[in-house]
């Protein structure tokens, strides 16, 4: 059997992944393919370089460690983005801003050169429809499954442009199973949209937050195993890192059974 791990998209929240890996460690579950879409291609991305939790939170950490004041400002400008200059903006934050973080995680490394076989979700702007990258430079295509609309620049791969995968694969449980898996685990998060959005920015995440949770539930019928985080933060909030995983590893060790291959059917 081949067990195929699908990481959500969900922004810092997506270090929660991180303790999934974890657990499956703790249980000598050993994905061989893994696919990811926005958080989740970084957290995919970099588990296939090292093929060790710890390292993975190490690195990641560190990254956002040396970043903070970038997404201090990008946290910002998320707070202050309503009004016409919002709306005017292609984008709030340009490609050469965010660019230093990702080549700081993946530098010059290729999906060849990860131990486990590895796959990155991209949503095609041209073809409106979800592109699965399985080859290149690591850092092109999970920079592109990371560029939230609006919010991060477009880029440009294959000769299209490219922005999250999480607009039609916030978790990618049939790309993993394209890639051939035949057990998928999938690793997300409880969605809620906010109460009720007070201007134009957090109107378009409400809408879109309701899009990914129908969206969401055809892939999730998919997964054989499905892990839920419970995470009280906005996907932006990375100076929050730390409390998140620890929440997220808290929830894991309280549903350790969830992981253990003897429930699983």
């Amino acid at each position: 059997m081949k067990i195929g791990l699908a990481l959500a998209a969900g922004g810092v929240k997506g270090i929660s992944h991180i303790a999934t890996l974890k657990l499956l460690e703790e249980y000598n579950v050993k994905p061989e393919i893994i696919t990811g879409s926005s958080a989740g291609s970084i957290i995919a991305g970099l588990y296939g370089l090292y093929g060790n939790s710890e390292k993975v939170y190490e690195k990641f950490s560190s990254a956002i460690d040396k970043f903070l004041p970038l997404f201090k400002k990008y946290y910002n400008k998320l707070n202050k983005s309503s009004g016409t200059w919002g709306i005017l903006q292609r984008s709030l934050i340009p490609i050469e801003e965010y660019y230093p973080f990702f080549r700081y995680l993946f530098g010059r490394k290729k999906f060849s050169d990860c131990k486990i076989q590895i796959g990155v979700v991209t949503f095609d702007n041209e073809n409106a429809n979800s592109l699965l990258i399985t080859e290149g430079y690591l850092v092109d295509a999970i920079m592109a499954s990371s560029s939230v609309p609006g919010v991060f620049s477009p880029l440009w791969l294959a000769g299209v442009q490219n922005t999250d995968g999480g607009v039609l694969s916030p978790v990618p449980v049939s790309e993993a199973i394209k890639m051939g898996a035949d057990f998928v685990i999938a690793s997300t998060f409880s969605r809620t949209p906010i109460d009720y959005p007070k201007d134009q920015l957090e109107l378009m995440f409400y809408i879109d937050t309701w899009k990914e949770i129908e969206i969401e539930y055809i892939d999730l019928d998919n997964a054989n195993v499905v892990i839920y985080y419970r995470i009280p933060y906005e996907w932006f909030e990375f100076p929050k890192y730390e409390q998140i995983y620890q929440s997220a590893l808290s929830y894991a060790y309280e549903r350790r059974e969830d992981f253990d291959p003897r429930n699983w059917r």
